[in-house]
């Protein structure tokens, strides 16, 4: 029986505290260089030692797997080198150490959280959601959460912020929820970081940039964000609200197609011809068409046209028959006009769904997830030439954007939709004046 295992792990003041702190869900906003890896890492392997339980599972979660690979898999390696019996499985990135005395395994694998729903059907024991600012919002209480019921599994969410978005929302939690603990810890207060190198990194770093990585601020506006501004704006003006759906007036959906990948759908109705009411938005990874056609028949809403982007035209093999996704779903929602959105450059789009935003009010509720989508779509950071890219950075908060660019491009573009629902109000006895 193994009593004794030592990782070589010497913890700062600032970790030990965290170590002896924790509670079962813990949230952790630290800044750059801390350590939060090391001691992630090594709190997953001093519970596993302790943990009593048959085969206990645990997982490092890191934005995308190439993430937890690059940033966790050397550092797990060379911390459990002297654990006897260790089972090292490079491909899956996975680590099982043996119990003899217990006939069964301690099993610790890293993930990435850019497709939650592949993740679904695994249990835990203890997770740490390392940098879960930039993670796809859907992996703690779609994935993650169930996966830690059956064993009263423990949590630890840990990174640096990104603007106010669903970090800064479980750290609010944290803080007034019992049963869990959160912490700020900011480089100039823990002494990790000397001063002088502090100085020289805000010498060449703008305040937000400075406030961000090394004061641990979720004020500082989240960089490189394409909406940032207009959607402070919405929320400033009152216009992040309740929005109920309005039997009267038809509903427009916009969609970004995926397959294996995700599709989004942001369902809007519009007044006037020129303010637009996002009711609605609904997300989802790994379903057909049928599956989506469901999604639209359940919410009960009266459907006008529902507008795919530009290439839901190409034709597909397959259990469609080799028919296109628009023949699909023309053949899925009948009575319903499905078009094609405008083929534009994504700059055009972007500007558009500037346009848009401005014009637009959203329901807090049912599109939550969409307005975290549009708050952290963002460019891509060229590391290298330090400047951001003229691209979008491709992540979990593209798919609620690029549906709402189609939903731009729709109405700046062909003003048909504009122009239905100027049709249809004329004719009907809504409260509304046209204009």
């Amino acid at each position: 029986m193994i009593k004794n295992v030592s990782t070589n792990y010497s913890p700062r003041t600032h970790q030990l505290e965290i170590h002896r702190n924790i509670k079962r869900f813990s949230v952790i906003c630290c800044h750059r260089r801390f350590g939060k890896t090391h001691l992630a890492l090594n709190e997953i392997l001093d519970r596993s030692f302790r943990n009593e339980l048959k085969n206990p599972q645990y997982a490092y979660v890191a934005p995308t797997y190439g993430q937890a690979k690059r940033v966790a898999w050397d550092l797990l390696k060379d911390y459990v080198r002297e654990v006897p019996g260790i089972i090292i499985n490079e491909a899956d990135l996975r680590i099982d150490i043996p119990r003899p005395y217990t006939k069964d395994k301690i099993r610790i694998i890293l993930l990435g959280a850019e497709n939650p729903g592949s993740l679904k059907g695994i249990y835990l024991d203890g997770v740490v959601l390392d940098e879960y600012a930039e993670m796809n919002t859907q992996i703690w209480g779609e994935v993650i959460r169930p996966a830690l019921s059956d064993r009263m599994g423990w949590a630890i969410f840990i990174g640096t912020p990104k603007g106010a978005n669903h970090f800064y929302e479980i750290y609010n939690t944290a803080k007034t929820t019992p049963g869990w603990y959160a912490a700020t810890y900011k480089a100039s207060e823990t002494g990790i970081i000397p001063l002088a190198e502090l100085e020289a990194a805000r010498a060449v770093m703008s305040d937000a940039e400075y406030e961000q990585e090394f004061e641990c601020s979720f004020s500082a506006a989240l960089l490189g964000a394409y909406y940032g501004k207009e959607m402070q704006a919405a929320s400033d003006t009152g216009r992040i609200t309740a929005v109920p759906y309005d039997p009267i007036l038809p509903v427009y959906t916009f969609w970004d197609l995926g397959i294996d990948d995700t599709t989004a759908i942001w369902f809007c109705q519009i007044v006037r011809g020129r303010e637009i009411r996002w009711i609605d938005f609904h997300e989802e990874s790994g379903q057909g068409l049928d599956h989506y056609a469901r999604v639209l028949q359940n919410k009960g809403y009266v459907y006008e046209e529902h507008m795919l982007p530009h290439d839901g035209a190409v034709r597909e093999l397959g259990a469609t028959g080799g028919r296109s996704r628009i023949e699909t779903l023309k053949a899925l929602t009948k009575g319903v006009r499905v078009t094609l959105g405008a083929r534009q450059s994504v700059e055009d789009g972007i500007q558009a769904a500037r346009l848009m935003i401005a014009k637009s009010w959203f329901d807090v509720e049912k599109c939550a997830r969409g307005i975290e989508s549009l708050k952290n779509y963002e460019r891509v950071w060229d590391s290298k030439n330090k400047i951001y890219q003229g691209k979008p950075k491709h992540n979990w908060a593209s798919h609620g954007s690029d549906a709402f660019r189609v939903a731009a491009l729709g109405l700046d573009e062909n003003k048909r939709t504009v122009d239905n629902i100027n049709r249809y109000m004329r004719s009907t006895t809504s409260d509304f004046s046209v204009v």
